[in-house]
């Protein structure tokens, strides 16, 4: 987790990209802020801060880095690049040969800016902290011997990989700059960017996206690996080998810890991260020598008490007061925000989500289905069971026999299928939690979709039907083949759409709009992008075995 993401990604994406200024700060970082405010990610996924890339943005987690990796890259990342076409051959070796120079230099130049704060920290721990033999009774006691770097170690000049979610020294201000560069217009500087360095760390994504499956062949942990070492042996012929961390090494082996332990999904440490940074952000009070733990256990001895007497308590008779009691104290302790106890209840959310096949949300209604709902229901019906016979309340029966559709049915506010939640757009307060990848053919063909409804049909002498009515995008005629999202379009499964609206059923040839629920296959991300000279919608499948969609 931390080697791959803040390692690696972070080690390009910031270290590289924007602290070696090949980003500009007036061009493309300002481009990827506006890309960032208005894509549209499922909320499960969380934000990216909008500023990322620089002070205001504060530092990435592990988890945000994932998401920059294998959503937002390969979805916004190439637009970056539309203006960036240069001939090959000799004009590349001197651009290459140029940009590497000045890579070496800036490089320099930070590690002469760093290295006497560098020497004079170390003094400062050689000398020790004058209170640092000072044992005063009843705290833990610590050895005041200083361990003294070797001369090796003085020298390297390496980054913190994880700072958490907050702002820490190195990344308040960029190394190497005064505060002068914060506002400097670099507008007129030539652009430092090349086509081989999208190429490079699309490379990077590919493998993160294959290793973070939740299965993968042993056909694709071959191409994950093959992928992840050409990006590193890329990385020094495209910046130098200053850039080269002990990170690049350590990922190699990424490929036998797969072999030997399964995906990185089942055992990797995000939890305990989560849990690290709760607990870090408690004030103690310099309260040391295992007094926190002990008010810790304390603790959880009293909740543990209390629960057991709340259980006791919603026992009882409904209209007892103490079960009342016990009920409404129920609902206060719910209400706890940036606490364990919060951390505790979206994990057993999304652990619930992430193990559950088909389940309904609790709130529901009884209503009337739309007249197209209720129309395209009673043809889907038709179609499908040819045998029976159906009609509309305002129609005759046409034979004996025949099922009159009521317009009664239940609508849900979301439903999980396959661990993913997807919500129905006529009932949330925005759509994006409501467009998903969907199979529309036994095939394998998918479309991309907004669920529009969630409805249980109970009907009599048929029985019931679970669907979601879903308004469909409209496909463009528009290859990505020959555009900088070229080389994301099969693993990352890329497809444009018309941004004019969705289909519509009665005058347009559409995907049936009645999709049983075992069809809904990911939520999706989308991107309005323009593609030679039109402005379309670009998706992203954000399931972890979208690499498995054909």
């Amino acid at each position: 987790m931390h080697n791959l993401f803040l390692g690696l990604v972070k080690t390009h994406f910031y270290h590289i990209w924007v602290q070696l200024k090949l980003f500009r700060k007036s061009r493309e970082l300002r481009r990827l802020h506006a890309i960032l405010a208005e894509l549209h990610l499922p909320s499960r996924l969380g934000r990216l801060p909008r500023l990322v890339g620089e002070p205001a943005g504060g530092s990435l987690t592990a988890d945000q880095w994932l998401i920059l990796a294998t959503v937002v890259g390969p979805l916004a990342l190439p637009e970056l690049w539309d203006d960036c076409h240069r001939s090959e051959d000799q004009q590349d070796l001197k651009f290459f040969r140029e940009r590497l120079d000045m890579i070496r230099r800036r490089v320099m130049m930070q590690k002469a800016v760093r290295k006497p704060k560098k020497k004079s920290d170390l003094a400062g721990q050689e000398r020790g902290h004058p209170d640092s033999s000072v044992i005063n009774e009843g705290t833990l006691r610590r050895s005041s011997r200083v361990r003294k770097p070797t001369e090796k170690a003085r020298d390297l000049v390496l980054d913190a990989d994880d700072a958490g979610a907050c702002l820490d020294d190195e990344d308040s201000l960029w190394p190497g700059m005064d505060d002068s560069d914060e506002d400097e217009d670099d507008s007129q500087r030539t652009s430092n960017l090349h086509e081989r360095d999208l190429a490079n760390f699309l490379k990077l994504c590919k493998a993160l996206r294959l290793f973070l499956s939740d299965s993968i062949t042993d056909q694709q942990l071959e191409l994950a690996d093959c992928l992840l070492r050409e990006y590193c042996a890329e990385l020094v012929e495209l910046y130098g080998a200053d850039v080269i961390r002990p990170n690049h090494h350590y990922a190699t082996h990424t490929a036998e810890f797969v072999r030997d332990y399964g995906p990185l999904r089942g055992y990797w440490t995000f939890i305990f991260e989560r849990l690290n940074k709760i607990l870090k952000s408690f004030r103690t009070n310099n309260h040391e020598g295992g007094e926190i733990e002990v008010t810790f256990f304390r603790e959880f001895h009293r909740a543990a008490n209390l629960n057991r007497v709340l259980a006791e308590g919603l026992r009882q008779p409904a209209e007892s007061v103490f079960h009342q009691t016990c009920r409404h104290m129920q609902e206060a302790t719910s209400n706890m925000r940036g606490t364990l106890q919060q951390l505790v209840d979206e994990l057993e959310e999304a652990y619930y989500d992430d193990n559950v096949l088909l389940s309904f949300s609790p709130r529901a209604a009884r209503a009337r289905l739309d007249e197209d709902v209720y129309y395209t229901l009673l043809t889907y019906l038709q179609t499908r069971h040819p045998t029976k016979g159906f009609h509309s309340d305002i129609a005759l029966a046409p034979h004996q026999g025949s099922i009159m559709l009521s317009r009664l049915a239940t609508v849900f506010d979301y439903v999980v299928v396959a661990g993913y939640r997807y919500y129905a757009a006529s009932r949330a307060n925005t759509p994006t939690n409501s467009l998903a990848l969907i199979r529309v053919s036994e095939a394998g063909t998918t479309c991309v979709g907004q669920v529009e409804h969630i409805v249980h049909y109970e009907c009599m002498g048929h029985g019931h039907e679970l669907f979601a009515y879903v308004r469909w995008l409209r496909s463009a005629n528009v290859s990505l083949a020959n555009t900088m999202w070229a080389d994301c379009v099969d693993t990352f499964k890329l497809q444009a759409w018309h941004d004019i609206g969705f289909l519509d059923p009665v005058s347009e040839p559409t995907p049936c709009p009645i999709v049983p629920l075992y069809d809904l296959l990911s939520p999706v991300a989308r991107h309005k992008t323009i593609v030679n000279g039109q402005r379309y919608w670009i998706t992203i499948p954000i399931a972890r075995n979208a690499v498995m969609y054909s």
